[in-house]
């Protein structure tokens, strides 16, 4: 069995009235090679533990099983009874199975004749699983069920995990790991941010009963454990590092280990010198306290503040340190990614939105020397000119559409080579342009690393490798995500205009379509704008999500999405305009271009016409740092205090967290979205931006509590 960088504990919750895989014959033949091998065991897999059912004699290298079993399911294949089997999922009918005993200790096992098991192969053999790609690929399929169940309830937010059995079929929501993990999502509900945390009482090495509310400083990290968990080992000498910097500031923590033996835990205390209140039940993954904090997988810790409420889950890590940074140095100018002594922008001013034109760049495929390549012949890449010095760098031109601009310069580009070989990049802009985006590098245009500066080396071969100012997303993505992210929310696409080059402009809708009462969230003006997408994303995958909040909010509200403003820019690799050379948001008083004509012609159908009320609107940027720009508090509102109070209910709930806000349209002409949505129909309006190197983490962290606290808020209106 693969080794993991998690443990997974049993089952927490016992299952009953769940829907079971139908008694079937299985036929399960095979053979044992390089090993003495007596008997096979066929092991049943049952609330995270695995139980034999079943033996088989091995005679002459062959044995077999045959017998009525829950079928599709997974079960396990050992040659001995009391240890951790192979794991298989077997289908009805033939299955055959290969033994090879050469080392007791890392037997491997291969199957045929189960398409389910091929299915779990197929899982298993990506680098970075995606779970939710997978389930849409197999929605009415086992395996899709075990691997939400097992392998990301402790990964997944409630909500996350709600919208992702949303995509399996009506069967397999049914099955048993699907309906155990409902129950252990409303566990894990219970201990969410901002809830209290549970009491625990349970013995100390010395067999006293020490009591978690006992022991609570400014703040006490809940940590689960055990000696025997490597990952749990590992992380210890942080956890040290982080007590003993912090201890003096009034950080305590309170250890519950999941060890059997007391001889093994006290070893493990003293040979990582873990110097604070331990407490165990010995009772292994039988646990009670961690089943009351929904504990299913270790290391996992609760972060609490002096009253016991938690303020943060699972922060290991560079995290933890970060965390515990911002709650015991609050002067600190920059946590997280977070400038706090930012001060963004001034007011918006006047400039011309008529079409202009713009530097267009030739695609196609580029070289200076017929053994490396660069491309930009793609959605999303911006790539000028190429040329190679005499010392062998590659000197990459990246020019702006047009000028003078705002400077985010944005490039991207594909490079190969005949052969493997290492170059040398640099990125060269134009006169008083600076490097604002340091590289981001994929082998797949998925999942992307970060490298440092705008020289730089890269590994080059004959597959192709993206470089790209932040993640390439082109508009066609972004349309691809949202219409996947919950079917249950029955999202309507609508072609809301057309662009400058003639191409559909999308907006979605959700919720009541008979409410009166609206919201408006709004995305990617500004090409480059990466990190404010993500947040974008995370915002409105709570409130399409399968939370009962967000349910109650869209019975009560009309949802208007528009995730992509400018589809024109971002697929040609713009750093700022559409297709006429202009900024779409500063377009907003004048209406010159068609998007911005189109979305206004919308919103007058959907809002006026309609004779509904726009509450809320909100506009995702990016920018140097996190802040919010707000309409002047001083000005006329629909629901004074609304947006500060919001903000503040934010920051709350997150330790540590201080946001910037800065009053940005004070009157006059609304050259922006926001400004012109709170004009046009008093609703209450921000942008929310988020920093080009905010932790990713804590976008979408802060994202999905900034909806939660959103839809609270609106329900309070």
């Amino acid at each position: 069995m693969n080794k993991t960088s998690k443990l997974i504990i049993p089952l927490l919750l016992a299952s009953g009235g769940t829907l079971q895989a139908q008694q079937q014959t299985l036929s399960l033949k095979g053979t044992v090679k390089n090993g003495n091998v007596a008997v096979v065991y066929l092991q049943r897999f049952e609330n995270k533990i695995f139980t034999v059912i079943d033996s088989a004699q091995v005679k002459k290298g062959s044995f077999s099983f045959r017998s009525q079993l829950p079928l599709p399911d997974l079960y396990g294949i050992s040659t001995q009874r009391d240890v951790i089997p192979n794991y298989v999922f077997l289908d009805p009918g033939d299955n055959k199975v290969t033994i090879d005993a050469k080392d007791d200790n890392r037997q491997v096992v291969s199957l045929s004749g189960s398409k389910s098991q091929e299915l779990f192969e197929e899982y298993r053999a990506q680098r970075k699983p995606d779970i939710r790609s997978f389930i849409q690929k197999y929605p009415d399929n086992i395996v899709s069920s075990y691997l939400l169940y097992r392998e990301w309830s402790y990964r997944l937010s409630p909500e996350e995990l709600e919208a992702h059995i949303a995509l399996l079929s009506g069967r397999q929501q049914q099955s048993r790991y699907i309906q155990d993990l409902r129950k252990i999502i409303a566990v894990t509900r219970q201990v969410a941010v901002g809830k209290k945390a549970p009491a625990i009482v349970a013995s100390d090495p010395d067999g006293k009963p020490q009591a978690l509310y006992d022991h609570l400083g400014k703040y006490t990290l809940i940590d689960f454990w055990a000696s025997w968990c490597p990952p749990c080992r590992k992380e210890n000498p942080n956890i040290v590092a982080n007590y003993q910097k912090y201890k003096s500031q009034g950080f305590e923590i309170f250890a519950i280990s999941l060890d059997k033996k007391k001889e093994a835990w006290l070893k493990g205390i003293a040979d990582d010198h873990l110097t604070w209140q331990h407490v165990s039940e010995l009772n292994y993954w039988n646990s009670e306290i961690a089943a009351t904090y929904a504990v299913r997988a270790i290391p996992a810790n609760f972060l609490v503040d002096d009253k016991g409420t938690i303020i943060a889950r699972n922060v290991r890590g560079e995290e933890l340190g970060k965390v515990l940074d911002s709650l015991f140095n609050p002067g600190k100018t920059e946590i997280r990614g977070l400038k706090r002594d930012f001060k963004g922008q001034n007011p918006i001013s006047y400039e011309s939105t008529k079409s202009q034109d713009i530097v267009k760049q030739e695609r196609g495929t580029f070289t200076a020397d017929q053994r490396v390549y660069f491309s930009n012949d793609y959605d999303g890449a911006r790539l000028n000119g190429l040329t190679k010095s005499s010392d062998g760098v590659y000197h990459i031109q990246i020019a702006p559409e047009r000028s003078p601009i705002n400077p985010s310069p944005w490039y991207g580009f594909q490079v190969w080579s005949n052969r493997d070989t290492t170059i040398k990049i640099q990125l060269d802009y134009p006169a008083g342009v600076r490097h604002r985006y340091d590289p981001k590098v994929s082998v797949d245009g998925t999942h992307w690393n970060k490298l440092s500066g705008a020289s730089f080396d890269l590994l080059v071969s004959q597959k192709r490798s993206w470089i790209s100012a932040q993640e390439n997303i082109p508009s066609k993505a972004v349309y691809s995500w949202i219409e996947q992210v919950n079917p249950a929310a029955q999202l309507q696409k609508t072609e809301v205009g057309k662009t400058a080059l003639g191409k559909a402009l999308y907006g979605y809708v959700a919720g009541n379509p008979q409410s009166k009462k609206a919201i408006a969230v709004l995305g990617r003006q500004h090409p480059p704008e990466i990190t404010g997408h993500y947040a974008y994303a995370s915002f409105v995958e709570y409130l399409l999500g399968n939370s009962e909040d967000a349910k109650q909010f869209r019975d009560k509200y009309r949802i208007y999405l528009i995730p992509v403003v400018n589809p024109d820019g971002v697929d040609l690799g713009h750093w700022r305009t559409n297709a006429n050379g202009v900024d779409l948001n500063r377009d907003w008083a004048e209406f010159n271009q068609p998007e911005t004509v189109a979305l206004r012609e919308y919103f007058k159908r959907e809002i006026e016409q309609q004779d509904r009320d726009l509450y809320f609107a909100i506009d995702f940027h990016s920018t140097g740092s996190d802040i919010y720009y707000t309409v002047d508090p001083t000005l006329p509102s629909r629901f004074p205090g609304f947006v500060p109070n919001w903000i503040a209910t934010v920051k709350e709930a997150i330790p540590g967290y201080e946001p910037l806000v800065k009053p940005l349209y004070l009157g006059g002409p609304t050259f922006t979205a926001y400004s012109y949505l709170y004009k046009t129909y008093h609703a209450e309006a921000l942008v929310y931006e988020i920093g080009d190197n905010t932790d990713a983490d804590f976008i979408q962290r802060k994202a999905r509590i900034s909806a939660q606290k959103l839809i609270e808020k609106l329900n309070e209106s």
